[in-house]
Formats: C-alpha cells, structure tokens, sequence
C-alpha cells in the first residue's frame, strides 16, 4: 500500500481528509494520513494547530515528514497563507515545490481559494437540506463568479463568507469543522472533481501513485 501524508491547515480539513478522501484513496491501495500544520506565531499567540501558514513553517513541516512517507502533499487555503504580493495558487504551489526542487515525493497542492469552495460542486443538494429556493442561491452565487472554483471577490465575499451568509439566510448556523466535511462527503467525491477540476488534477495525481 502506497503512504501518503497530507499536511493539512486546519480542523475542517483534516475532518475532510479522514471523512471523505482517505476511505476513498483507501478503496485503491493508498494509506493517506492527515497531519495538521503546528503553527506558531505572536500575532496568533501561543503554540497551536491551524492558520498561519508560511513558507517557513511549511518547509520544517514538509522535512519532518518527506522522510517518513512515500509521498507527500498538501491541502493548504490560499487565503490561509501568509505571503507577501499574494501569489496565484498555482504559483504558490510552484514555489512550495522550489524549496524541495531535488525531491520528486513532495507534490503541492494549494485550494483555490478556501475549502469552502467545495460545498458549492452541487447545488441540489441545498434544495433538499433548506428548500428549493436555496438551490436557486447557489446557483445564482456560481454564474455571478463564471465557476465553482473562480467564487472570490473579495474576503467579504471569499467561498466561506459565503457559506456563512447562506445558512443564516436560512437560519442556520455553518460550523466549519462540523458541515465542511459532512457536506462534501453527501455531495460526493466524484461530483466534487466534476465541478472542481483544479481539484481533480489533484485527486488524479494521487490516485496515480496506487501502488
């Protein structure tokens, strides 16, 4: 079996990965393990697992686990990195890639632009979880942006500020570590990388390290 470690930003993620990705790796011969990166910066005070992501802190928590793993990847927000002149998320992933040039176990992924992104790969779904007029939100959400994975205007209207707003239009509450997961593991993977497909380049790459 194939071992893969995913350093992974937060909570939501790391539920994401041990709900939704690694039962489905798991099915084709690929043990992938979920590590939180432990961050620790004074302006997020004392030492813990979660947000801001840097270069630096990246490079020490990939080195740690390069040598233990077949193969490595990350599953990072852009919005959650902490660089300077705000690169794209492909460009981010370049340059992840650059501090390991020699190293070809080690393959960057970077979400474009947040997890939330994903809850958005099938809007039905919100018309049986609300009421129909909340598939007619997503979709209206999506055509404003031109794609799923193209949902930014800005960090008032970044995907999770987004998925706040909608479920309190319907009097609800989103909690990330709790829906985040549970949603996209009801919409599926295989709707997920339909909609997604920077995402599906990813899953792809992994799934062609099967063993």
């Amino acid at each position: 079996m194939t071992r893969i470690a995913i350093s992974v930003e937060g909570q939501t993620e790391d539920e994401f990965c041990k709900q939704v990705l690694r039962p489905y790796f798991h099915s084709i011969n690929i043990d992938l393990t979920s590590i939180i990166v432990t961050t620790k910066r004074q302006k997020c005070g004392t030492k813990h697992k979660g947000g801001c992501i840097n270069l630096d802190r990246v490079k020490s928590e990939l080195e740690k686990l390069l040598p233990s793993f077949d193969y490595v990847t990350t599953f990072y927000d852009l919005y959650g990195f902490d660089i300077q002149g705000v690169p794209t998320a492909s460009q981010l992933e370049s340059i992840i890639s650059d501090l390991f040039e020699t190293d070809r176990k080690l393959i960057p992924y970077i979400q474009q632009y947040e997890f939330e992104t994903l809850l958005f790969s099938d809007a039905s779904y919100y018309e049986d979880y609300f009421e129909p007029s909340a598939k007619i939100d997503i979709e209206q959400i999506i055509a404003n942006c031109g794609s799923i994975e193209n949902i930014n205007n800005s960090k008032e209207t970044a995907p999770s500020k987004r998925i706040f707003d909608f479920f309190d239009k319907y009097d609800e509450r989103y909690d990330k570590v709790f829906h985040g997961p549970l949603i996209t593991d009801e919409i599926g993977l295989d709707t997920i990388k339909e909609k997604c497909s920077r995402f599906k380049t990813w899953i792809d790459c992994i799934e062609a390290l099967s063993s």
